[in-house]
């Protein structure tokens, strides 16, 4: 299996040397846009490249059965075709890669937030992104114009990290569906691609036909479902056996850790992909609308309903206490401006052919 990293950088540098008459100087040459922008490097003091998308992995197309017979809303069981390879986040989403891409969206306009909330500003969209007032939220505003990060003050995390903890590669918490997606566009604006979540009035993703997206996105129910069962139709991201503390990070005879943990401290599953954490740690919000009975006919590039009241959210949690609430087709559901210190996300795209 081919893996993917994405590196998606703002500009491309190319550096030029430039020598003058009598003392030798060295210019860098930065062409963009059909431009160039020219800094001496006497005058520069460090050049740093940073990575806007998280690292992703690519899934090939196929044919799956969706369902096991046995999960919560996964009791039907259908042939899922996926005609298109997609990139999928290795990893949930982390505190800091939330925070790089909030603190851009504030500095472009695109977000307002105060100290307890922030709130969507595009499209004329006031939606709450991420609430910032909540135990479980590590990422904090100063009310001046920065975002940081903190160790949450909750009990939970207290007592799964007496000691302290870096609350960076933990995943983000307290970020509501409309917050996932918007991140999504944020990384389509900074990569210079179009915005899959266009409209504030259903927030459809590129008008009801996802697969087709250029920009970044949620995994539709099928994809996610589809990665974390790859390619066996196993029963959980690792295989068929029950799952332990030594899988995934939830409830066995007790908390396994009690919070989060750092994403990718579990073997990766499936190996195959090598994903991380597709069970246990935080659920994940998918694009769908929710609907429990999905049928059991055959279907090509399923995109869920077209409305409903609550989306998709699947892969258990470090709260879960349910064995197959950590099952590959499991299928949670919450209103879209639900947050909560267990939820969590990761991005997706569709490969351009």
């Amino acid at each position: 299996m081919k893996r993917c990293m994405m590196v998606v950088l703002g500009l491309s540098l190319i550096v030029g040397v430039a020598v003058s008459q009598g003392e030798e100087m060295w210019k860098m040459h930065v062409h963009r846009s059909g431009g160039t922008d020219e800094y001496l490097l006497a005058e520069v003091d460090s050049v740093t490249f940073s990575r806007l998308a998280p690292p992703m992995v690519t899934v090939p197309p196929g044919v799956f059965v969706m369902g096991d017979g046995e999960a919560y809303c996964g009791e039907d069981e259908h042939e899922v075709t996926l005609t298109r390879d997609f990139y999928i986040c290795q990893h949930a989403v982390t505190n800091q890669e939330y925070l790089d891409a909030v603190q851009w969206a504030y500095d472009k306009g695109h977000v307002t937030a105060t100290t307890t909330s922030v709130l969507d500003n595009l499209n004329g969209s006031t939606e709450r992104l991420l609430d910032l007032s909540r135990l479980g939220c590590e990422i904090q505003f100063d009310g001046a114009g920065s975002f940081y990060l903190r160790e949450s003050p909750s009990s939970y995390a207290q007592s799964a990290y007496p000691s302290g903890y870096d609350p960076a590669d933990h995943p983000v918490k307290e970020v509501t569906w409309y917050g996932s997606v918007r991140y999504c566009d944020w990384l389509s604006l900074q990569a210079g691609l179009p915005r899959a979540y266009e409209h504030p009035g259903d927030w459809s993703c590129n008008n009801g036909d996802p697969y087709g997206a250029d920009g970044y996105r949620l995994p539709t129910d099928a994809e996610r479902e589809y990665a974390a069962q790859w390619d066996d139709e196993r029963l959980f991201p690792w295989g068929d056996e029950a799952p332990d503390c030594s899988r995934a990070n939830f409830i066995d005879d007790g908390y396994c850790v009690g919070w989060t943990s750092p994403v990718g401290s579990y073997p990766d599953a499936p190996e195959t992909l090598g994903l991380s954490d597709m069970a246990g740690n935080v659920l994940e919000w998918s694009n769908d609308w929710h609907v429990c009975d999905l049928g059991t006919d055959p279907v090509i590039d399923p995109v869920g309903p077209g409305s409903g009241s609550d989306r998709v959210r699947g892969g258990g949690s470090w709260h879960s206490g349910v064995a197959y609430h950590l099952s590959c087709a499991h299928r949670g559901l919450n209103n879209p401006s639900y947050s909560s210190s267990y939820v969590g996300f990761r991005a997706a795209r569709t490969v351009s052919p």
